[in-house]
């Protein structure tokens, strides 16, 4: 006896602990109520209507059953989903070597607040040694090419130069300028490590934006290259957001701007937000996507890396539905609930189900909007009807 549930665990019916027990409450419904002295009714309380799959029971019954219209539902509940506090993306900078090397040195640590330009490790790099070579070579160069271009301009307007030599002097002159910018280009990304009291091998990593150093992978003595991952993630403290982990059944409910609190347990008050944007791609084991929340005014005292719960409204997705407590599950794979056709008769209904959500479950087919149905007690009605077969 189950109903599928979003999460991928079979869901296990409320009754289904006492279905053993429906036969003996089954024949408590038979007997009509009031009768003082036990004695057997002279008919019984539940019977077969004139049409065919309908049991009428006795009207003293029915206070034993819970019965509710059937309604189109269209309003929201709350989701609560674990979060942490993050950087936002556009105000977090990554921070790698643009050479291959090793790290010989490292000045800033996790939740050091720096400045643009400060130092955060030092790397040795025959590499970087090497193309700041190849960049002094490519000026000498360029100006040995202009000085070619500019003799053979001169002899030309003096009468005794070539005009092929002074062209052929003007392209070797374009192609050392192309190269003399390019190695200015390659040496500007390695930064002015030979210029800071080390060697012309070191190269200096510093920090691209004022912030606090919120990740560093660096450590002396490691090799780095640039495809490695990055060594340091520098970022505005000021610039943060929660990022939560919802369920995929709860992503098709949710909408940005929607409002939303985010709990910490190092704050005594909730922090009020919205949703700002809802990821697109779900985690393949939890099932759940990464949804952006943007925290109204947060406190100094929130840090990136902290842990939160987020409680976000949901809109339920239109159409009916019914509680979860009035299906009952027939042969394993009927899913059947009790229709009120009158005061006192009532049908077992073959109905079409979606998935289960927070105790209700869709409506595909079988019911209309207004159809009654007993949401408690259909258990002892199915053990009336058995005892009548």
């Amino acid at each position: 006896m189950s109903v599928p549930r979003s999460d991928n665990k079979p869901f296990r019916h409320p009754f289904a602990r006492i279905r053993h027990a429906a036969p003996a409450l089954a024949a408590w419904l038979l007997v009509a109520c009031g009768n003082s002295d036990n004695a057997p009714p002279a008919a019984p309380a539940a019977v077969h209507s004139q049409v065919p799959g309908e049991l009428r029971v006795q009207p003293a019954s029915l206070q034993m059953l819970q019965i509710e219209p059937v309604a189109e539902r269209r309003d929201s509940q709350t989701i609560w989903a674990p979060a942490r506090i993050a950087f936002r993306d556009d105000r977090v900078t990554a921070v790698g070597s643009p050479a291959a090397g090793r790290i010989v040195q490292v000045h800033a640590n996790i939740g050091d607040i720096v400045t643009a330009g400060q130092p955060l490790a030092t790397v040795a790099s025959p590499e970087a040694l090497r193309l700041r070579a190849e960049a002094g070579n490519a000026v000498v160069a360029q100006g040995l090419a202009a000085s070619e271009a500019q003799r053979q301009r001169l002899m030309v307007e003096k009468g005794i130069g070539v005009e092929m030599e002074r062209a052929a002097a003007e392209a070797r002159l374009r192609e050392a300028t192309q190269e003399l910018d390019r190695a200015r280009g390659t040496v500007a990304l390695l930064g002015n490590g030979g210029n800071d009291g080390g060697g012309a091998d070191r190269i200096v990593l510093r920090a691209p934006r004022a912030g606090v150093v919120a990740e560093r992978k660096a450590t002396v003595g490691a090799a780095v290259d640039t495809s490695g991952e990055p060594l340091f993630l520098v970022g505005d403290p000021s610039a943060t957001w929660v990022v939560a982990e919802v369920f995929e059944s709860d992503l098709a409910g949710l909408r940005e701007g929607a409002e939303a609190q985010v709990e910490t347990s190092s704050l005594s008050r909730p922090m009020r937000g919205r949703v700002q944007r809802i990821g697109t791609a779900l985690n393949q084991e939890t099932r759940r996507a990464p949804v952006f929340v943007s925290i109204e005014n947060p406190p100094d005292t929130v840090r990136p890396g902290m842990l939160a719960k987020v409680a976000m409204q949901v809109a339920s997705p239109p159409g009916l539905v019914i509680p979860l407590s009035a299906v009952l599950i027939k042969d394993e794979r009927r899913s059947i609930v009790y229709l009120q056709r009158s005061d006192t008769v009532f049908q077992a209904r073959d109905v079409e189900l979606g998935q289960p959500m927070r105790g209700f479950i869709p409506v595909l087919g079988g019911l209309a909007v207004g159809d009654r149905i007993v949401v408690r007690g259909a258990l002892l009605l199915d053990g009336a009807a058995s005892q009548l077969q």
